[in-house]
């Protein structure tokens, strides 16, 4: 139902686009996509993914001739997700109006920022609606530059910001997929613009070696790691062995013995070489047991606290109970997350920063989520 499944190319050449209308023609029949076919006859089609320079072993996945009529389940999930992004592929382009309004007021500055889609294109094939960011609206009233408007109304608010969400499996396979863009060495980022970390066929069983091996595990659709993930992750973060400009270095290296600019022996020599490396920096890592508490989780009650190099956190997975050592630029001790986990509140710390730089003193507590917040002492002669 669908060419070479195992491929990582997101090209076609000239020669396989000329069989395009066809396959279209084939979805004219089918019933989420018919409808849609038949507004692509006799349109232009879009060639952005026409390149043979850039179509090596195998070209991007397509539908073929024959009827998916049969199909059922995930095959049939499958089969549309290919046909479905084929059409999207060789649609119009989706085209917005972008507006930003800038205003000021005294000495501050505001922004202000909205869409209009103008012409759906290629997001009519699933009926995608335009994802706007957090600090976008929609249609904006018309001002002119220059023009005053009157306050109608202010008010301070505090907020914070998110922290970045945990990944799932789709997430991961596409940050695998663009690691490269963590390289800071332009040859080696350009060579790994088109594999990152693994390939299409090898991406998934890296992941499900995580899991056999238990350094992470689901929870709904999120991964997590586990005590055991995050003990080899301390160990190994900072070593060469964990460096993605590695992978870049050696898709370069087999970039210029393709062209003929490197000899394999060079390559095979440095492969061994730098194995040496790797083993000898691994061999010579010592490896640190966390301790457990003695102390009862407090906010579940039957979890032991379990103490990190960087965290301490309840052993029981279900609760989340999580102490960071690091605060405000003040490494906590040992006693001082002790008397948290066992009074709710530390002694007055001195030495945390601001944002701002600036030093003060505060002791610290759990508020009512069992989060840890800061308690301030009140000042002489203040009531």
């Amino acid at each position: 139902m669908t060419t070479y499944p195992r491929t990582g190319s997101r090209y076609i050449s000239a020669d396989v686009f000329d069989e395009i209308p066809q396959l279209i023609d084939i979805l004219k029949k089918h019933p989420r996509f018919g409808d849609y076919a038949k507004t692509m006859d006799n349109a232009v089609l879009n060639i952005r993914c026409v390149d043979d320079k850039k179509v090596t072993d195998h070209h991007a996945l397509l539908i073929t001739e024959n009827n998916p009529k049969e199909l059922s389940g995930d095959d049939k999930t499958i089969y549309e997700m290919v046909a479905g992004r084929m059409l999207e592929a060789f649609s119009k382009k989706c085209i917005k109006d972008a507006t930003t309004i800038i205003l000021t007021c005294g000495d501050a500055i505001f922004e202000t920022k909205g869409s209009i889609v103008k012409q759906a294109g290629w997001r009519n094939v699933f009926n995608e609606t335009e994802e706007s960011n957090e600090d976008e609206t929609g249609n904006l009233p018309n001002v002119q530059e220059g023009e005053q408007l009157p306050v109608v109304h202010s008010e301070v608010m505090e907020k914070q910001t998110k922290p970045m969400p945990l990944h799932t499996e789709a997430s991961l396979l596409s940050a695998m997929e663009s690691a490269g863009k963590e390289v800071e060495n332009e040859e080696e980022r350009a060579a790994m613009k088109e594999s990152g970390i693994g390939t299409p066929a090898t991406r998934a069983a890296i992941i499900e070696t995580l899991f056999s091996r238990d350094y992470i595990r689901r929870e709904k659709k999120s991964l997590v790691p586990t005590e055991k993930g995050l003990s080899v992750y301390e160990i190994v973060k900072d070593k060469r062995i964990a460096d993605v400009s590695m992978t870049g270095n050696w898709e370069n290296a087999l970039a210029k013995i393709e062209s003929g600019e490197m000899d394999t022996n060079t390559f095979r020599q440095a492969t061994e070489v730098y194995t040496r490396q790797i083993t000898t920096e691994l061999l010579g890592t010592s490896v640190s047991i966390a301790d457990r508490t003695e102390c009862p989780c407090p906010k579940c009650k039957t979890g032991k606290v379990v103490y990190y190099p960087k965290v301490a956190k309840c052993s029981d997975e279900n609760c989340g109970l999580m102490v960071f050592r690091n605060k405000s630029e003040k490494q906590l001790s040992d006693k001082q997350i002790s008397d948290l986990l066992t009074t709710g509140k530390t002694a007055v710390i001195k030495g945390f920063k601001s944002k701002g730089g600036k030093s003060f003193d505060a002791a610290l507590m759990f508020d009512s989520e069992y989060k840890v917040v800061f308690d301030f002492p009140e000042k002489k002669g203040k009531k």
